[in-house]
């Protein structure tokens, strides 16, 4: 009877062992999974910031009217450039670079729109003034399409989403990552009055906002994203 038991005990004894190692070789699982997926999680933010701080350099090449050599200029005259912007809305050498980028300079008023070139050709969009927020009822970027299956829009009069520039569009950099979506970037111009700066000046600022892309979607249509901005002047 007593051996019986003892059996018995040591039977149960043996289960429960069992058990529990199992239990604990499920949570070492489980936690080595989770920290698997933290580490792909700060691979793929990584991978995103370091591709909207590409997308903050080449919008100020695209300002400067560079390649993204950052040599030779976009012009049309020149063959550089895939695309680029129309005559007279960026610097074609480098002595027009030293003085194109100014207040004094006439053709400044045409280059920055309301609504960023909404719904105009390709080479008129992404660049806002300093009456966009106000047209937008709110900030530009916060209503703009960020090619990311987001759904955004601006309020106010422009009431639309209003386009951004993908990563290489106007300085032909070439993006290789492929399964994600180029980093995007959207410009914003405004005089020093526009800033109250005072005494008067005839230097610009360009607020550059750029988002860029992971490999890891939250669903099917929206990539991991990190928003950066700066603000570039010329001069």
């Amino acid at each position: 009877m007593n051996r019986k038991r003892s059996r018995g005990f040591v039977l149960v004894t043996s289960l429960i062992f069992l058990i529990v190692l199992s239990v604990l070789g499920v949570m070492a699982m489980r936690g080595s999974l989770f920290e698997q997926r933290m580490a792909a999680n700060d691979r793929d933010m990584n991978m995103a910031r370091e591709f909207a701080e590409m997308a903050l350099r080449d919008a100020e090449r695209d300002i400067l009217g560079l390649h993204f050599d950052g040599v030779s200029f976009c012009a049309a005259a020149l063959s550089d450039c895939t695309n680029v912007r129309p005559a007279g809305t960026r610097p074609v050498s480098a002595a027009d670079a030293g003085n194109f980028w100014s207040a004094s300079n006439p053709a400044i008023d045409d280059i920055a729109l309301e609504d960023g070139g909404l719904n105009q050709d390709l080479e008129l969009q992404g660049v806002y003034n300093a009456r966009s927020s106000i047209a937008c009822n709110g900030p530009v970027w916060s209503g703009a399409d960020w090619v990311d299956g987001v759904a955004r829009s601006c309020g106010g009069t422009i009431n639309e989403a209003v386009p951004t520039v993908a990563y290489g569009t106007f300085t032909d950099a070439p993006f290789n990552a492929p399964g994600v979506n180029p980093p995007r970037y959207m410009i914003e111009m405004f005089r020093a009055d526009d800033l109250g700066i005072t005494p008067p000046s005839n230097k610009l600022f360009f607020r550059i906002t750029a988002v860029g892309f992971g490999r890891s979607n939250v669903d099917a249509n929206r990539p991991t994203s990190i928003t950066l901005q700066s603000v570039f002047s010329p001069l």
